[in-house]
């Protein structure tokens, strides 16, 4: 859907990619924490149910590889929420260039001689 102003120019919804990357971030986050648990859990409940040769040793991998993983997760959340926020204030409020007509713009003025 290109929807246009009355200059044929593209609404700021339509060109903010930054804005909809926001505010998927929250879901990212939480979904990539709920990912980094998963192995610690399931090394700890293999544990529980006898399964496996050193449950301790799996346990500790386990945790090794969710920590990293998390920490992972909100390093680059953290990053893409600064990229997004300076972009949003790099852009301000007004999205394109040149937003009015020009008055001479079929036939613009000769160039004044000196």
């Amino acid at each position: 859907m290109n929807t246009t102003t009355s200059h044929g120019h593209r609404k700021a919804a339509d060109t903010a990619f930054e804005r909809g990357l926001l505010r998927r971030l929250p879901f990212v986050f939480f979904g990539g924490c709920a990912i980094a648990s998963l192995p610690p859990l399931l090394a700890r409940a293999m544990a529980w149910a006898g399964l496996g040769a050193d449950p301790t040793a799996s346990i500790t991998t386990a945790d090794i590889f969710g920590i990293s993983v998390a920490l992972l997760t909100w390093t680059t959340v953290g990053t893409l929420a600064i990229a997004c926020g300076i972009l949003l204030i790099m852009k301000g409020p007004a999205y394109f260039a040149d937003s009015y007509p020009l008055d001479d713009a079929d036939r613009p003025d000769p160039p004044k001689q000196d």
